[in-house]
């Protein structure tokens, strides 16, 4: 009796071909609003019947599984299908809904061990760079050490929190920290293993409003002296970074063939560059004449066991410090000191946008710094001390500096012919 009474409140109206009298071109229709499925419009009755046939096929076979239910099921599904209309959600919407989080909570018992590999392979694929993946692993190699077993559910911004403070190290290192594992975290709720990114929530370090670290005129004249009579080698890596702003991993990967000193340009390839942008820097005039005597080297520009020619070139050049990325921050303070374009000089850079510029590069460095600067040249850098400000003429691309003669600012041949033959050595 139970069950007859529940299936009459389940029952489906009757289907009926009904006629349209709104439109010529679809004259014939099925009400299928009751089975929540709208209305069906038909170009001719034939069609209309053909569709009814299969609505009753589809609806017996869904009666007849009806049937077999227990009063209990039925029950329940008619009642859970009033509650739901109060929301206009069906019962298929509530099944969808649940699925979707049975599956989330069965990806959330991934451990975090786990997670971290999947997400390396994921950024490797992406065509991430080696360096980068490099960095990522040994960083989520750390945090794995501590949560390695644990699902990546479990992790709240108190664990997180608590992880950082205890880190070893500056607050940018901290920072940094924070910045891997949040791709961790961020992975996983994209992939909706989570609900929200937990990093997110967790305490910024403060950080000092250091200016960034550059070489002084002096110590980079010291330095590129130094390098040009005891490790000759590594002179193409330093004036490269020095006088063309490129990053240390870009000079790594740069070939010699992309210092055009004949076009005057020095390529940055897409592959190559940390943005994945291609870049052209122009080359100054000093870059040009530093390189003048490496014209035609093949290969890298970065030399063979540089960090102990370059080790060399330090002690010799008696160096009290060593910027860190000093080459590079050295070339954004003293560029924009000279030709004041900011635009440019981030374009030179790789950066986006000039903001970086004008919050960390501005007023860094004094124009009359910037005049010596722009004038090191090779084996005549101790007359760039000594310049007059009473004659001035222009390069390209820079504010008014001293003149020089001709011998000064192209070397003579032998002077060449002895670096080159150092080099050999």
């Amino acid at each position: 009796m139970a069950n007859r009474k529940i299936l009459a409140a389940m029952k489906r109206p009757t289907l009926r071909v009904l006629e349209y009298r709104h439109s010529k071109t679809y004259p014939w229709y099925l009400d299928l609003r009751p089975f929540n499925q709208g209305r069906r419009f038909f170009k001719t009755k034939a069609e209309a019947e053909s569709e009814r046939l299969r609505q009753i096929t589809t609806l017996s076979r869904h009666g007849g599984e009806a049937v077999g239910l227990p009063p209990a099921e039925l029950s329940a599904i008619v009642q859970a299908r009033k509650n739901l209309a109060v929301h206009g959600k069906t019962i298929g919407d509530a099944v969808e809904f649940y699925l979707d989080y049975l599956e989330r909570i069965r990806r959330c018992s991934v451990t975090v061990a786990d997670l971290a590999k999947e997400v390396l392979e994921a950024k490797r694929k992406d065509g991430m760079s080696a360096t980068y993946l490099a960095d990522l692993k040994k960083r989520f190699a750390r945090f794995c050490a501590d949560f390695g077993e644990r699902k990546i559910a479990e992790i709240t911004v108190e664990h997180l929190d608590n992880w950082l403070r205890a880190l070893p190290g500056s607050p940018k290192s901290r920072a940094n920290y924070r910045a891997n594992v949040g791709v961790l975290f961020s992975y996983a709720e994209r992939q909706r293993m989570i609900d929200t990114n937990p990093i997110l929530h967790t305490a910024r370090p403060k950080l000092p409003d250091n200016p960034p670290e550059i070489f002084t005129v002096d110590e980079l004249m010291a330095l590129l002296n130094a390098a040009a009579r005891h490790a000759p080698d590594v002179v193409p890596m330093l004036v490269t970074g020095a006088f063309s702003g490129l990053r240390d991993a870009e000079i790594k990967r740069l070939a010699c063939s992309e210092v055009d000193q004949k076009r005057g340009h020095v390529e940055v390839k897409a592959r190559k560059a940390k943005p994945a942008r291609r870049r052209i820097i122009e080359i100054q005039p000093n870059l040009r004449e530093w390189l003048r005597p490496y014209a035609g080297k093949n290969g890298p520009v970065v030399a063979v066991n540089w960090r102990k020619k370059l080790d060399r070139a330090r002690k010799a050049a008696k160096l009290a410090r060593w910027p860190k990325n000093g080459l590079r921050h050295g070339y954004a303070s003293y560029r924009l000191a000279a030709i004041h374009d900011a635009p440019r000089v981030a374009s030179e850079l790789g950066h986006k946008s000039p903001q970086m510029l004008y919050s960390t590069y501005r007023e860094l460095v004094l124009p009359s710094e910037a005049q010596r600067y722009w004038q090191i040249m090779p084996d005549k850098i101790a007359n760039v001390a000594a310049f007059s400000a009473s004659s001035q003429t222009t390069i390209p691309g820079l504010s008014p500096v001293a003149s020089c003669s001709a011998e000064w600012m192209s070397p003579s041949a032998s002077s060449f012919a002895a670096i080159t033959e150092r080099r050999r050595c």
